[in-house]
């Protein structure tokens, strides 16, 4: 009874729109392939996507096979296995059920399945997943070639859209270590050629700070095929009440002088993060901006080092550093950026900088109201310029300083050539450019693309930019050297970090 109340709905349905009874029939599928790396240890990678339509206005129809295969990757050996997963035209989302499944890779393969469609628009996504030693400068492709539906074969006029999937590592992933989250990336290239990524452990959730967070640091001593365990480089307590005295938001350099790689990084003594932290300078009234260091890259860390006295000004509600990557200058000034709150509670972007490799800072001024996190580079002419991150949205701030930030003067590109969405964004000079990353868009963090500039930073031609996941995600990104002629960038999904590397001359 209840059987025949469902299979009559829809045609009581339609009798009463005037509309004619239909069965259900699959009368078109459509591939999609947006630019979505996949990561080893990742359980989810979108490499293609279909989409099937269904007419018709009554019951369902038999999803019962698909002609697939993965031809044009690189090495079909380091696929593992494979599965084709229900989801919507959003990669970025949670999958849904997984329909059909196989083992290993071949350019062409069949799967039997038995999966009812009902009438509209279905997501499907084949998902590879691949072996631990896959490498990293490979590439994975994937085709569709028919389906069966409903007794009807089904084929995509693009089989196989232009282009292929890069192949990266999941440095981190929820649930890593017992942390339900990892954030805020920095990566450093030390001068013994090994990755140094420094990030938040964030063992209970995704938020900031005041939280129970520490700083974490993963290496790499290929160039990023491979990542050591993570070990702990900052961590303040775990008191429950002084908010688990959490630290994090690191900013990672490496000083070429003497190998010694410095992290920077905010405390918070019970609430004292960006909202909680107030004027004074003691870790009871505002958040503490810390200092470490490693000699033995990043086998050991020191103490902690307070700067905050050396740093802050009293009136201020917060100073700390801009979290990503610091820069050792030509002269062997040591550069982390930085930012404050000041008295009124409006952010500025600034700098740190030490001419004595460490021992002592000092702070620049503000450059311009509204600006947070931000990131510095040299220029040819010794100058330093700084991009930050801009609250205003839209686009980002970019100024030059000549005095450690003393005085800054705004570039011809602020608040023209770097489109944002108000979020963190690397910077890196590198091999006579420089290099950019964050989420190219203005109505949120998605699209992470590589920009290059070779006019110190004059411009940035559509040309030289490289769309590397078109996904959204938490967006933060930091670029490094990854050696032999690689560029390296460790970035966001959601509470995992990625990383990638790119031939400089791709």
């Amino acid at each position: 009874m209840i059987h025949r109340t469902f299979t009559l709905f829809p045609l009581l349905t339609a009798m009463a729109a005037g509309e004619p009874s239909t069965p259900a029939k699959g009368t078109r599928i459509e591939t999609a392939q947006p630019v979505c790396p996949a990561f080893i240890r990742e359980e989810f990678n979108p490499v293609l996507g279909f989409r099937i339509k269904v007419e018709g206005n009554e019951g369902t129809v038999v999803f019962e096979g698909i002609e697939l295969g993965f031809g044009g990757t690189t090495r079909l050996e380091d696929i593992q296995s494979f599965r084709l997963v229900e989801g919507s035209s959003d990669p970025s989302k949670e999958p849904g059920q997984t329909i059909a499944e196989g083992n290993g890779a071949a350019e062409k393969l069949s799967l039997k399945l038995k999966h009812p469609l009902s009438p509209g628009e279905h997501w499907f996504w084949i998902s590879p997943t691949l072996k631990k030693g896959a490498s990293i400068d490979g590439r994975i492709d994937a085709s569709l070639f028919r389906a069966e539906v409903g007794g009807t074969a089904l084929v995509p006029s693009v089989p196989s859209p232009e282009g292929s999937q890069r192949i990266g590592q999941a440095i981190r992933l929820p649930g890593d270590d017992g942390s339900k989250s990892f954030r805020i990336p920095g990566l450093a290239w030390t001068t013994k050629t090994n990755l140094i990524a420094a990030y938040d452990v964030r063992y209970n959730h995704a938020g900031d700070l005041p939280a129970n967070i520490d700083v974490g640091i993963s290496r790499s001593r290929d160039g990023g095929q491979n990542w050591d365990p993570m070990r702990i480089a900052i961590d303040m307590g775990n008191d429950p009440k002084h908010g688990h005295d959490g630290v994090g938001d690191p900013a990672i350099l490496v000083d070429p002088t003497n190998g010694r790689i410095w992290i920077a990084a905010l405390w918070s003594h019970g609430n004292r993060g960006w909202n909680g932290s107030g004027p004074g300078m003691t870790p009871e009234e505002t958040g503490q901006l810390v200092l470490v260091h490693s000699d033995d890259e990043g086998e050991s860390w020191s103490k902690p080092v307070n700067i905050t006295a050396q740093m802050k000004n009293p009136e201020w509600r917060l100073f700390f550093n801009g979290p990503g990557a610091g820069i050792a200058m030509k002269d062997g000034t040591l550069v982390f950026a930085a930012q404050y709150r000041a008295t009124d509670g409006k952010p500025w972007s600034t700098l740190i900088a030490s001419k004595d490799h460490g021992e002592t800072w000092q702070v620049g001024s503000g450059v311009k109201s509204d600006t947070t996190e931000a990131q510095v580079v040299e220029l040819a002419d010794g100058s330093i310029m700084i991009n930050a991150r801009d609250n205003r949205g839209g686009a980002r701030t970019v100024a030059v300083t000549r005095d450690l930030g003393k005085n800054w003067e705004l570039h011809v590109t602020d608040r023209k050539a770097m489109r944002d969405p108000v979020c963190m964004g690397s910077l890196l000079a590198w091999r006579d450019s420089l290099w950019f990353s964050n989420p190219n868009a203005t109505d949120g963090r998605h699209s992470m693309t590589l920009k290059r500039s070779t006019d110190q930073g004059m411009s940035w031609p559509e040309k030289d930019q490289l769309l590397y996941d078109s996904r959204s995600g938490f967006g933060y990104s930091c670029l490094a050297p990854a050696g032999d002629g690689m560029l390296g960038v460790i970035y966001e999904g959601r509470s995992a970090l990625y990383f990638l590397r790119f031939p400089v001359d791709e």
